[in-house]
């Protein structure tokens, strides 16, 4: 499946920011959907051209996402039963790491134009494709965030 391949070609960035101390953040991960859809700003794509952006809000109370040889991210393509598929946060600077001050912040996570394709029967192939994505994180415990559905995405020939 080529969402696999997303791993190679992926460009997840992370902006953290607000390392406040609040005692009262689960250490359970917790996300939250902002924006997906395409670059254009609709939940429309033309195949092989356009990007799709993925962008989800994190707080994390005992700052301890990201592994570096774990999968961190977690997608699940519905029109596939193949489960999901991991992708790994960037490194994360250790000077904001506080497990007293907890994390926050955002992930952009880019499905890039040669990656995000319609399925090969020939309908689809003449006509288009839609999808979404169901999203988690996971942190170096092993907590699971809540899972996050997308809202559609069309890919148009």
């Amino acid at each position: 499946m080529k969402i696999r391949y997303l791993a190679c070609l992926l460009f997840v960035s992370m902006a953290f920011f607000s390392c406040q101390k609040n005692n009262n953040v689960s250490k359970i991960p917790q996300i939250g959907l902002i924006y997906f859809g395409s670059g254009e700003g609709t939940d429309s794509m033309r195949l092989n051209f356009d990007t799709a952006f993925l962008k989800f809000s994190i707080v994390d109370g005992d700052a301890d996402l990201g592994v570096g040889t774990h999968a961190d991210i977690f997608i699940k393509d519905f029109r596939y039963d193949t489960g999901y598929v991991g992708y790994s946060f960037p490194t994360i600077d250790q000077t904001i790491e506080d497990p007293k001050k907890g994390i926050q912040g955002t992930c952009t996570f880019e499905f890039l134009p040669d990656i995000l394709t319609s399925r090969s029967d020939s309908l689809h192939m003449a006509t288009g494709d839609t999808t979404h994505f169901e999203v988690y994180i996971e942190d170096r415990a092993g907590n699971q965030s809540n899972h996050i559905v997308t809202g559609p995405i069309i890919m148009r020939p």
